[in-house]
C-alpha cells in the first residue's frame, strides 16, 4: 500500500508541475506591457463578412502594416455584386490604447471606405475588427485578422 501512496503522490507532483509550466506564461509572452503600434508591424491577413453598400460579402483582406500603422491591402471580395481583388488599398490605423483596443480605416475603391473599432489579443497575433461607426450607414462588417 505505501508503494502505491507514493506512486500516486510521485504522479500528482509530476501533474502539478506540468500544469503550472504550461500555464505559466514564459519570459518572452508579448502578453505582458503596453501594446504600440510597431507591435503591429508586419503582415496580417484578416476574413470580413456582413452587409456592403453592395449587399451581403465575405472578404480576405491581405494587409501589410508598417511600425506607424498605415499599410497597403488587398481585399478579394465575394458578394452580391459579384467577385472582385481590389490591390493597392489603405489600411489605416487611427487610435491605439495601450490595452489594443483602437479603431481604423479600410479603404474599398474610390468613394468607398469602412472606419472599424478593434482589439488585438495581448500576444499581438489576432485582431477583431467591427465597423460600427454611423459614418458608414448600411455597412455592417466583423471579422477578424491574424498576424503571421
Amino acid at each position: 500500500m505505501t508503494s502505491i501512496r507514493k506512486f500516486h503522490r510521485s504522479t500528482l507532483a509530476a501533474v502539478a508541475v506540468a500544469f503550472a509550466a504550461c500555464a505559466a506564461p514564459t519570459a518572452g509572452w508579448a502578453g505582458v506591457g503596453l501594446i504600440g503600434f510597431a507591435d503591429l508591424h508586419g503582415p496580417w491577413a484578416a476574413t470580413l463578412t456582413g452587409n456592403t453598400g453592395c449587399g451581403l460579402s465575405s472578404m480576405h483582406v491581405a494587409i501589410t502594416m508598417n511600425a506607424t500603422g498605415t499599410g497597403t491591402a488587398t481585399i478579394t471580395n465575394h458578394g452580391q455584386c459579384g467577385d472582385s481583388v481590389l490591390a493597392g488599398q489603405t489600411f489605416k490605423i487611427f487610435t491605439l490604447s495601450t490595452n489594443g483596443s483602437g479603431t481604423a480605416g479600410l479603404s474599398c475603391g474610390p468613394g468607398c471606405g469602412w472606419n472599424f473599432r478593434f482589439q488585438v489579443s495581448p500576444d499581438r497575433q489576432i485582431m477583431n475588427l467591427v465597423n460600427v461607426s454611423p459614418v458608414n450607414p448600411g455597412n455592417y462588417l466583423a471579422g477578424v485578422a491574424v498576424h503571421y
